[in-house]
């Protein structure tokens, strides 16, 4: 130490002496300017245990000197000092500041942490607590105080190129789920109003189509009765003709309501079936002899082939009856060229089988699994151009499934089609609200 300040003396001896006077000026100006003692400071190299050192310096004017004199003091802060004790007691009091933490960490991760090292140099002078090594990402050279020193930052485990990769990783997938959940809630948006203006549309179809069947029979009917008040006819014959189409009309009129009351109540859930021994093969005959006016009246070539001996099963004869009659119409009203019903009644594997048979306009493969859905009209123009409510398939299904049974069809387009019901010859009751006789 004291070879260190022989030194000192010796190398500043010579420099006071030609720079001291205009030091002092310097100083004076800037005296007068601040109102405060000032000083000026500059930096040393020693050499500590083999290792270069930061000494620092500073220098003042001396008080209540006579005019003329010129002189200046000094103080030189200890090297050692400055390392081990002044400079990591400064960083580690910045740092307990928060200033260096990531906003809204609190738990201690990433924390900054700081080091000092001579200007034209890399290795540290001191550092913080938790320093470890590597590369600063941002620094900073001190002025007036600490001439030749540099102010050196970084995060510990990571880097600032690191966290913005990160922040704009976590940004952009931020924007991504609020993009998706955006979309999701449009497409969702969109699919809703969708279904409603679908909906919209099926209602008012299937009030338009409700009304034209509605509309037809009613027609027949006053044109008949209207006919008979006014006494046109000449032969008793003709007054039966005339009286069995009103009983027809009013028949088939019936048969509409039933179906749109039926769906009503499978609606609200408070659809119930009457169970019945029943023969099935009288059921069907009986049917079909109520509706053979209007097959023939359409010019169908009719088949029948009912099975004989056929086991008696409980049924809802209303609905099975019902059920055949839907049948029935949309093979009459989907067969344009080749006119041809044929109805099938059998025994197989443990449950009757009835088969309605036509030679219409049939249906694609992808639309047989909708067509039972209830108001799912094909997409044939010829559908859409024949009134119906898109109902009878639809009820079809319940009451076979209602039975035990199911419903099925086999067609190929421009061939006709077969639509199949099952029902167990041993059936029992599956839906609610039903009452065996």
């Amino acid at each position: 130490f004291c070879l260190e300040s022989s030194e000192l003396e010796t190398s500043l001896s010579g420099w006071i002496k030609v720079e001291a006077p205009e030091m002092m000026g310097k100083l004076g100006k800037m005296e007068i300017k601040e109102g405060s003692p000032q000083y000026y400071f500059f930096q040393n190299s020693v050499t500590r245990k083999d290792q270069k050192g930061y000494q620092n310096i500073a220098i003042i004017t001396l008080p209540n000197l006579p005019n003329g004199r010129v002189a200046i003091g000094g103080i030189a802060f200890d090297a050692d000092y400055l390392r081990d004790q002044f400079f990591p007691d400064a960083l580690n009091r910045l740092l307990a500041q928060d200033i260096g933490e990531p906003s809204g960490n609190k738990n201690g991760e990433n924390e900054a942490v700081m080091m000092v090292h001579m200007r034209k140099e890399n290795a540290p002078l001191a550092v913080s607590k938790g320093w470890d090594g590597g590369m600063p990402e941002v620094e900073r050279n001190f002025e007036d105080g600490f001439p030749g020193l540099t102010l050196a930052i970084k995060f510990k485990g990571t880097t600032i190129e690191a966290m913005s990769h990160k922040f704009i990783m976590t940004s952009f997938l931020i924007i991504g789920c609020l993009s998706v959940f955006l979309t999701a809630g449009i497409l969702l948006t969109y699919r809703n109003v969708y279904r409603e203006m679908s909906l919209a549309k099926l209602k008012s179809d299937f009030v338009a189509n409700v009304s034209h069947e509605l509309r037809t029979p009613l027609a027949l009917i006053r044109l008949y009765a209207e006919t008979l008040e006014m006494g046109r006819l000449s032969t008793q014959e003709k007054y039966q003709e005339y009286f069995r189409i009103i009983r027809k009309e009013s028949e088939r009129l019936s048969g509409l309501i039933n179906n749109i009351l039926d769906f009503s109540r499978i609606e609200a859930g408070r659809k119930e079936y009457n169970f019945r021994p029943t023969d099935l093969g009288e059921l069907v005959r009986n049917t079909l002899d109520a509706y053979r006016f209007q097959i023939e009246q359409n010019g169908f070539d009719y088949q029948e082939n009912i099975a004989t001996d056929l086991p008696s099963v409980q049924v809802d004869r209303e609905a099975i009856a019902r059920s055949l009659l839907n049948l029935v119409n949309n093979a009459i009203k989907y067969s344009q060229k080749e006119k041809f019903l044929g109805v099938n009644l059998f025994r197989d594997n443990g449950a009757l089988k009835l088969e309605v048979i036509d030679h219409g306009i049939g249906i694609p493969r992808s639309e047989q699994s909708k067509i039972f859905e209830k108001f799912y009209r094909a997409g044939d123009p010829l559908v859409h151009n024949t009134k119906g409510s898109g109902m009878g398939l639809s009820l079809v299904r319940h009451i076979a499934q209602a039975h035990g049974g199911r419903v099925w069809v086999e067609s190929t387009p421009g061939h006709g089609s077969k639509f199949s019901m099952t029902l167990p010859v041993n059936s029992t009751p599956r839906e609610e609200g039903v009452n065996p006789a």
